[in-house]
C-alpha cells in the first residue's frame, strides 16, 4: 500500500510487531550519535514514522521504487539461520526442506519481476517459482534471468554499482556490534527503462572463446557504458523486513555468510559480461 509516494506496511502483531517500530524510532532518533546507527540509516528505506488508518497502525517507509521509471526488482533472505532461538526443532527442519537454497548459499531468492521490452510487459517469478532453486548454479541463473532484459550497455554499470552498495552494507556488518538480523530481506531494483532489450552478450564458456574482434567491440561497448550516465545512480539497494532484529554483541556472521555470497555470485556474473 502506498501514500504521498510512501510505503505503508501493516505493524505485525506482537511482538513482531512492535519490535520493529523499536527497532526504526531508534535507527531514525534525531539524537541519535551513534556512528554506526547514522551508518545504517543509509541502507534503510527513510522512515516516516506510524501513521494509522481504518484502525489498523501502519510504519511510513520510502518507496524505492518510486525514483525508477521501470523497476525491476528483487526480494531475496538473508541468512542461513531465518528463525528466532526459541522455535523448536520441527520448525527449523520444515524450515530447511522448504528452503534448500539457503543451507548452501546463506540466502533465498524470495521473488523477482524483469520488465520484458520485447513483450512490453513485466515477467513475474513468485515464491512458488523460487523454491525450486536448489543450489548455487540455480541461484545463479536466476540472477542471470534478473538482469538479462538490460540493455546490454548498461549492464555492467549496473552491476558495478550494485556490486559498491554490497559491499558498503558488508563493510558495516564487519563492524557492527549492535544487531543480530534474522529473516531480514535485502531489496535490490534498478532502472528497466532502456529502448532495447538484450541477453548478457555471452555464456560462462564462451567468453574464452571470442575473438579478438569480439573482445575489441565488447571494450567499446563497456566503455560507452560511462558516457550514457555518469554518476547516475541505476540501481538501489535497501536492508528491508526488520521483524526479527535483536540486540547483539558479536559479529553476525550468519547475515554476513549470506551476504558474502551474494556479493560472489554477482561478481561472477558482472566478470563474464
Amino acid at each position: 500500500m502506498t501514500v504521498d509516494d510512501c510505503v505503508l506496511k501493516p505493524v505485525q502483531r506482537p511482538p513482531k510487531g512492535e519490535r520493529e517500530v523499536i527497532f526504526y524510532e531508534t535507527v531514525f532518533d534525531e539524537a541519535e550519535e551513534r556512528n554506526e546507527i547514522l551508518q545504517l540509516r543509509r541502507f534503510l528505506p527513510h522512515y516516516y514514522g506510524v501513521v494509522e488508518l481504518d484502525m489498523t497502525r501502519y510504519l511510513k517507509l520510502e518507496n524505492i521504487t518510486g525514483r525508477f521509471n521501470v523497476p525491476c526488482i528483487m526480494d531475496i533472505k538473508i541468512g542461513k539461520v531465518t528463525w528466532d532461538d526459541d522455535v523448536d526443532d520441527k520448525f527449523k527442519e520444515e524450515r530447511r526442506k522448504k528452503w534448500p537454497l539457503k543451507e548452501i548459499t546463506g540466502f533465498s531468492i524470495l521473488g523477482f519481476m524483469v520488465y520484458n521490452h520485447r513483450r512490453s510487459c513485466y515477467e513475474r517469478y513468485n515464491r512458488e517459482w523460487c523454491l525450486k532453486l536448489a543450489t548455487l548454479e540455480d541461484a545463479e541463473k536466476a540472477f542471470q534471468q534478473f538482469f538479462g532484459c538490460i540493455e546490454v550497455e548498461l549492464t555492467s554499470v549496473i552491476l558495478e554499482q550494485l556490486i559498491a552498495q554490497l559491499m558498503e552494507i558488508k563493510g558495516w556488518f564487519t563492524v557492527q556490534r549492535l544487531y543480530r538480523f534474522l529473516a531480514s530481506s535485502i531489496l535490490i531494483v534498478y532502472e528497466g527503462d532502456t529502448k532495447q532489450s538484450f541477453s548478457i552478450p555471452q555464456t560462462f564458456e564462451e567468453k574464452d572463446t571470442r575473438s579478438d574482434l569480439n573482445v575489441i567491440h565488447h571494450q567499446a561497448l563497456k566503455d560507452r557504458q560511462r558516457e550514457l550516465a555518469p554518476g547516475k545512480t541505476l540501481v538501489e539497494t535497501r536492508m528491508i523486513d526488520t521483524a526479527h532484529v535483536f540486540a547483539s554483541s558479536d559479529v553476525d556472521d550468519n547475515y554476513l555468510f549470506g551476504l558474502e555470497n551474494i556479493i560472489s555470485t554477482v561478481q561472477k556474473l558482472h566478470a563474464n559480461i
